[in-house]
Order: structure tokens, then sequence, then C-alpha cells
């Protein structure tokens, strides 16, 4: 476990995606789908897989890590989970985390936030937001066909 003396991590990215690939040659991790918004056709919902992702640096030393989901509407911790701890070598070394998470709950529409912990100091938040679908909605398109 990390002690007072280990700075935590700087974080340069916290995202929510639908998939990461880990390329075994390369070391190179792919995100695919990033989100910040979730639509469910009624409540309580579940979202079956999606995974986090966060890239740290600035850093020395054990770190013990977190993630929470939290309702921030009604500020309730609906899930956590502790992905192993990472050896940090030095200030210089780019560190990255992912981690699977499935069967998402979604009790209602809301604003729900990833929480992303370290040593149980909280270091970074992700966002996100839940809302109805609405069966006569069409889609927004960035382009036209």
């Amino acid at each position: 476990m990390g002690t007072s003396s280990n700075p935590p991590p700087v974080v340069k990215a916290f995202l929510v995606c639908d998939q990461v690939i880990h390329d075994a040659q390369t070391g190179k991790k792919t995100l695919v789908g990033v989100f910040h918004e979730l639509r469910a056709d009624r409540f309580p919902a579940v979202h079956p897989v999606l995974w986090i992702y966060a890239n740290l640096t600035d850093a020395r030393g054990q770190y013990a890590f977190e993630i929470r989901f939290v309702d921030v509407e009604r500020n309730k911790v609906l899930g956590n989970g502790t992905p192993p701890p990472i050896k940090i070598p030095g200030p210089l070394q780019t560190t990255e985390l992912s981690a699977q998470l499935r069967n998402v709950q979604l009790p209602d529409a809301g604003t729900y936030e990833f929480q992303l912990l370290t040593n149980d100091e909280l270091i970074a938040t992700k966002a996100i937001r839940v809302s109805l679908v609405d069966g006569t909605e069409i889609p927004a398109t960035d382009e036209e066909i």
C-alpha cells in the first residue's frame, strides 16, 4: 500500500468507453466508443459492459486504486472495484490503468459519476449523463446523406 510519502499520480486522462483493446506486441491500447452519455428504454436499467481507462504520470511508489460508481443526485455509491495495486517506478513513467465493469446498475435517469481513488484519495472523476430514450426521437447526425 502507499504511504503519505508517495505523491498521488497526476491524471492525464480518465475516460469511459465501450472497449479497451490491448495489443500484446506493441503494448498500445485502443479505446473504442468513448462516451459521456447513456440512454435506456426504461428504468431501472443495466448497462451490460463498459471500460474505464486512466492515464497516470508524475508518481513514484506503490499505489492501491479504487473505482467507484456514484449516483450523484442521490449521493449514493452504487458499486466499486479495486484493481490490483500498481508500482510506479518514477515520475517520468506513464502508467495506464484499465478496468472492465459488467452489469452497471442505473436505477433512474440522472447524473452518475465514476471516481478514481488512490490510497483513499480522490484523484479523478468522470460524469455520465443517463436519460430515457424517447421512442419518437431521431438520432442526430453530423452530416447529411
